[in-house]
């Protein structure tokens, strides 16, 4: 996973990001979707910027939980979903938006070039 994600910041970010991807389960994703997302159920993936004074760092919370689930509706392996979920993670984070479906379709095409 590390050289994945090495990948995708060498190609889509300025050199020097400090970035933590956190795998967590519903009971640890759930409080952060509620403080900082305002909805109080489990989500995928969250990304957080924690950049500072133009210090580029972040986290991304992949949820496992999530991961399996979905692996199983979408007929993926479970590797291959948590890379999934991390990749579009770390897109979030650079600035990847899929809330209008021209964001989502260059998002997603973008991700699945990743994989």
């Amino acid at each position: 996973m590390t050289e994945l994600v090495k990948t995708i910041l060498s190609h889509e970010a300025e050199p020097g990001w400090i970035l933590d991807i956190i795998y967590c389960r519903d009971r640890d994703i759930v409080p952060l979707n509620l403080r900082f997302k305002g909805k109080k159920r489990s989500t995928d993936v969250l990304a957080f910027d924690l950049g500072e004074s133009g210090q580029k760092a972040g986290e991304v919370y992949v949820n496992l939980q999530m991961a399996k689930r979905q692996a199983y509706e979408n007929h993926v392996s479970y590797i291959e979903e948590v890379k999934r979920l991390t990749v579009h993670g770390v897109l979030h984070l650079l600035g990847y938006g899929d809330d209008t479906p021209v964001k989502h379709s260059k998002m997603w095409a973008r991700q699945e070039s990743y994989l």
